[in-house]
């Protein structure tokens, strides 16, 4: 409730005047840091510094940053507070001690505020980061950039190694350059004696690499042996007949078995009977396939490769060979020696026995009728 100074009229004065307190009284009706301040017959009610009275009563916070023309200095921001306002820096900004002046804060060196892989620029008042080469990301966060998958980075004969922040390209054996420029190599025409094995025919050069071919029969190995290939363990027909394979530093043999002769590619038999000596005496020479046989003649036998005259006087095989005679042997054979008034039998040689006279005269005058 508003109160103002009451005005003193001329009166006859019948007591005397006490002047009233109106501030002890809920402090005068001054309201929000309002101080009452009693006067005669009256009282006012006084703001502090930095609010204005409104109504008389009221202090009401006057804003300076919005009053003042310049209430802060450059680089300052203007907050107001209840009576008062502050100066503070702004954002970037900071008041060293001892001075009044607020200056730039660099905080690339005192706050380190970018990713590891980032470069730091201090504003005025601020900072940028910014992702190293090679570095992808806003500057606080950087990941690495993997060029090695990007098309046609480094040469197409040439590996890429992806670094942190980086790569690099290095040729591929065979090859020799930088990795963005890689040529090939001829190995056959740097000077080395020992880059072929001695058995290769020639050094041919191929790219990124050469070749050591070998000789006929031989199996290159890493450009470096000619391994000797095993015809005959290949399990293929290369022999004829009667024959054995036998391999062969690069190639291989057909060795004819024992009697056969080797004819161009056949294996013939070899015919021993032709050598006079193949048999011992008193034996006939059979030729067959691959071999030959010796048997005996007739009235001999064979003993640890000899024919042995058979003594058919003293072994009889069907019983006596001479009755009414005696039996004499001879070379391969035997004969009959009759007894007085005996014959031999027709048989050549006397091996039909013997005959009594008589009876061979009778035989030797007979004749048969047919009946």
């Amino acid at each position: 409730m508003e109160k103002s100074a009451r005005t003193l009229t001329s009166v006859p004065c019948l007591m005397s005047c006490t002047d009233v307190n109106e501030c002890l009284v809920d402090n005068g009706g001054c309201r929000n840091k309002a101080t009452c301040v009693n006067s005669k017959g009256s009282f006012t009610c006084l703001c502090p510094p930095g609010f204005d009275l409104v109504n008389r009563t009221v202090c009401l916070d006057i804003d300076e940053c919005q009053v003042l023309k310049e209430p802060c200095r450059l680089n300052e921001r203007c907050s107001n507070t209840e009576g008062a306002y502050e100066c503070t820096c702004h954002a970037g900004f900071a008041r060293p001690t001892g001075s009044v002046v607020c200056t730039d804060v660099d905080e690339c060196r005192i706050q380190n505020p970018c990713h590891p892989n980032a470069t730091c620029l201090n504003t005025v008042g601020s900072y940028t980061c910014t992702c190293k080469r090679g570095f992808t990301g806003n500057g606080s966060r950087c990941t690495d950039v993997d060029e090695c998958a990007q098309n046609d980075i480094c040469h197409p004969r040439a590996l890429c190694t992806n670094v942190p922040g980086g790569y690099s390209c290095a040729c591929q054996p065979g090859f020799t350059g930088d990795g963005s420029l890689c040529q090939d190599v001829d190995e056959c025409a740097l000077p080395s004696t020992s880059r072929c094995p001695p058995i290769s025919n020639t050094c041919s050069n191929v790219e990124g690499d050469y070749r050591c071919p070998c000789d006929l029969g031989f199996l290159a190995s890493n450009n470096t042996l000619c391994l000797d290939v095993d015809e005959c363990a290949l399990g293929l027909k290369l022999c004829p007949n009667v024959s054995d394979c036998q391999n062969t530093p690069g190639s291989f043999a057909c060795d004819c078995w024992q009697g056969y002769r080797a004819n161009g590619t056949a294996c013939d038999d070899v015919d021993e009977c032709l050598d006079d000596t193949a048999c011992p005496a008193n034996a006939a020479c059979v030729n067959t396939y691959g071999s030959f046989l010796c048997p005996c003649d007739v009235g001999f036998f064979g003993v640890h490769g000899h024919c042995e005259d058979i003594q058919e006087c003293l072994f009889p095989s069907n019983g006596p060979l001479c009755t009414d005679g005696t039996c004499v042997n001879t070379v391969g054979s035997f004969f009959c020696l009759c007894d007085k008034g005996f014959w031999t039998r027709g048989q050549s040689g006397g091996q039909g026995g013997c005959v009594d006279q008589d009876e061979l005269f009778l035989l030797s005058h007979s004749f048969c009728l047919n009946a």
